[in-house]
């Protein structure tokens, strides 16, 4: 009997794939369904309801997320008081994602024209927010 070849990298996934922990991984989620039309793909959440392991899809990419859990080291960026990870996102119409009175009521976030350097690179419209466990960056090409 033979067994079948594990795929390195599981179907519809990408060689790097975000990992969030953070405080109300839940809540984030049910955020990054408004905001940015995320579907939920797992969760697998503890006896009183903290998310052990949740992954949503965005687009064509695939992001973790847990609960912090400062007994395991795991700790979000409320805890560490702040965070180094900035995600970028490309969405087709950046102007109508931060028009949506849902996700300014929930980022504080302002619309920007590119800086001259992402100009440059094709970036014709880029925003960014603080939200739900990470910094996010979002722009189109044009």
């Amino acid at each position: 009997m033979s067994i079948s070849p594990i795929e390195p990298i599981p179907d519809g996934m990408h060689s790097v794939t975000p990992y969030l922990i953070c405080e109300g991984a839940a809540d984030a989620i049910e955020f990054y369904k408004k905001a940015f039309g995320a579907t939920e793909l797992s969760r697998l959440p503890d006896p009183n309801g903290k998310v052990m392991h949740a992954s949503i899809r965005i687009g064509d990419s695939t992001v973790m997320l847990v609960d912090d859990a400062p007994s395991w080291g795991m700790l979000g960026p409320k805890a560490l008081k702040g965070s180094a990870v900035y995600i970028h996102l490309y969405v087709n119409d950046v102007d109508a994602l931060t028009a949506r009175a849902a996700f300014r009521r929930i980022t504080g976030s302002e619309r920007t024209a590119a800086p001259n350097s992402a100009r440059q690179h094709s970036m014709a419209r880029f925003d960014r927010c603080g939200i739900a466990c990470v910094s996010w960056g979002m722009a189109h090409c044009g």
